[in-house]
């Protein structure tokens, strides 16, 4: 990408010139590059790995809401922030971490169900992804939905997945062997502070 002074004899340009070039502003820079055509497949796999980062990213935004006066003090920013190498965003790696072991099938989709469905605590998950305002992540543009008790499940997965053992003891044993208290403890990590 090539960076421009007065480009074409302006104070500033943007917009595509036939199929050769695109100038944009970038970072408050004037930029030129190549046209290239845009590509978005939209296929069901695509649509699936989207939807699962976007179902990681509602759930973090439950301890992370702007009004909220723990944005992120809470508990689990915390420790997900301490955890985190320092060339790397805290929440985007907490989503990675969550991603890291899963294909773009459905065996992910399984293994969050399995760990919500986990004798004892499925009312519990319930429970708790509603007193977070998590609700379904459906629409058009998604291959399946992806309800909100998986969606916690998916923050609780990357949780141990960072292996925050540390933190609290919970992070140490896979999620589907929590007990009812620590499902708790998990969901109050969202809103307590550290």
């Amino acid at each position: 990408m090539a960076k421009v002074t007065g480009p074409l004899f302006s104070l500033e340009a943007r917009g595509k010139i036939g199929n050769a070039m695109v100038h944009f502003p970038w970072k408050g820079r004037f930029c030129v590059r190549r046209w290239l055509k845009p590509t978005n497949p939209r296929d069901v796999d695509q649509k699936l790995i989207r939807q699962k980062i976007g179902a990681i990213g509602k759930a973090i935004g439950a301890s992370t809401s702007p009004g909220s006066v723990l944005a992120n003090g809470a508990a689990l920013c915390v420790s997900v922030k301490a955890k985190t190498p320092a060339t790397q965003i805290w929440n985007a790696y907490l989503v990675k971490k969550a991603m890291d072991t899963i294909s773009a099938d459905a065996s992910y989709i399984s293994e969050m169900s399995a760990i919500v469905s986990a004798t004892d605590t499925s009312d519990i998950w319930s429970g708790c992804a509603t007193e977070l305002g998590l609700v379904d992540l459906t629409g058009a543009g998604f291959a399946t939905t992806i309800p909100a008790v998986d969606q916690l499940a998916m923050a609780a997965w990357g949780a141990y997945k960072m292996d925050m053992s540390d933190a609290t003891n919970i992070y140490s044993t896979h999620p589907c062997n929590w007990i009812t208290a620590e499902v708790s403890q998990f969901a109050s990590d969202f809103t307590v502070a550290y």
